[in-house]
Protein backbone atom coordinates (compact mmCIF):
# COMPACT_ATOMS: atom_id res chain seq x y z
CA UNK A 1 0.00 0.00 0.00
CA UNK A 2 2.62 2.36 0.84
CA UNK A 3 4.29 1.45 -1.64
CA UNK A 4 1.32 2.54 -4.36
CA UNK A 5 1.17 5.64 -2.38
CA UNK A 6 4.61 6.94 -3.12
CA UNK A 7 4.64 6.15 -7.15
CA UNK A 8 0.78 7.96 -6.51
CA UNK A 9 2.79 10.88 -4.91
CA UNK A 10 5.98 10.45 -8.05
CA UNK A 11 2.77 9.95 -10.84
CA UNK A 12 1.50 13.59 -9.19
CA UNK A 13 4.92 15.45 -9.01
CA UNK A 14 5.91 14.05 -12.72
CA UNK A 15 2.57 15.85 -14.42
CA UNK A 16 2.69 18.89 -12.18
CA UNK A 17 6.00 19.34 -13.62
CA UNK A 18 4.48 18.17 -17.07
CA UNK A 19 1.80 20.83 -16.49
CA UNK A 20 3.73 23.45 -15.98
CA UNK A 21 6.34 22.58 -18.50
CA UNK A 22 2.93 22.93 -20.88
CA UNK A 23 1.58 26.45 -19.53
CA UNK A 24 5.02 27.90 -20.37
CA UNK A 25 5.34 26.21 -23.63
CA UNK A 26 1.81 27.73 -24.22
CA UNK A 27 2.87 31.25 -22.80
CA UNK A 28 6.38 31.51 -25.07
CA UNK A 29 3.96 30.37 -27.89
CA UNK A 30 1.19 33.43 -26.73
CA UNK A 31 4.00 35.99 -26.84
CA UNK A 32 5.17 34.64 -29.88
CA UNK A 33 2.01 35.13 -31.62
CA UNK A 34 2.44 38.69 -29.95
CA UNK A 35 5.39 39.42 -31.36
CA UNK A 36 4.47 38.51 -35.25
CA UNK A 37 1.08 40.69 -34.79
CA UNK A 38 3.52 43.61 -33.89
CA UNK A 39 6.18 42.59 -36.54
CA UNK A 40 3.36 42.59 -39.40
CA UNK A 41 1.28 45.27 -37.96
CA UNK A 42 5.06 47.20 -38.32
CA UNK A 43 5.53 45.94 -41.70
CA UNK A 44 2.08 47.17 -42.98
CA UNK A 45 3.13 50.10 -41.89
CA UNK A 46 6.45 50.62 -43.28
CA UNK A 47 4.84 49.25 -46.83
CA UNK A 48 2.16 52.55 -46.21
CA UNK A 49 4.59 54.61 -45.43
CA UNK A 50 6.34 53.18 -48.53
CA UNK A 51 3.90 54.24 -51.07
CA UNK A 52 3.07 57.73 -49.35
CA UNK A 53 6.77 57.98 -50.11
CA UNK A 54 6.72 57.29 -53.50
CA UNK A 55 3.33 59.05 -54.25
CA UNK A 56 5.30 61.78 -52.96
CA UNK A 57 8.61 61.22 -55.62
CA UNK A 58 6.08 61.05 -57.83
CA UNK A 59 4.64 64.45 -57.32
CA UNK A 60 7.87 66.04 -56.92
CA UNK A 61 9.04 64.23 -60.01
CA UNK A 62 6.02 65.21 -62.26
CA UNK A 63 6.39 69.30 -60.60
CA UNK A 64 10.11 68.73 -61.86
CA UNK A 65 9.36 67.76 -65.50
CA UNK A 66 7.08 71.02 -65.17
CA UNK A 67 9.58 73.12 -64.12
CA UNK A 68 12.13 71.94 -66.78
CA UNK A 69 9.73 72.48 -69.68
CA UNK A 70 8.49 75.70 -68.50
CA UNK A 71 12.44 76.60 -68.23
CA UNK A 72 13.15 75.22 -71.28
CA UNK A 73 10.00 77.28 -72.76
CA UNK A 74 11.37 80.59 -71.26
CA UNK A 75 14.53 79.83 -72.39
CA UNK A 76 13.71 79.62 -76.20
CA UNK A 77 10.92 83.43 -75.39
CA UNK A 78 14.32 84.66 -74.48
CA UNK A 79 16.76 83.80 -77.53
CA UNK A 80 13.92 84.37 -80.04
CA UNK A 81 13.46 87.99 -78.36
CA UNK A 82 17.46 88.50 -77.72
CA UNK A 83 18.19 89.15 -81.17
CA UNK A 84 15.55 92.10 -81.49
CA UNK A 85 16.73 93.55 -77.95
CA UNK A 86 20.45 93.97 -79.80
CA UNK A 87 18.89 95.82 -82.39
CA UNK A 88 17.55 98.34 -80.39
Amino acid sequence: MDELLRERDILNKNMLKAVNATQKQIDLVKLHEQAKRSLEEEIQNYKAEAQKQRKIIFQLEKERDRYINEASDLTQKVRMRWPLDKGK
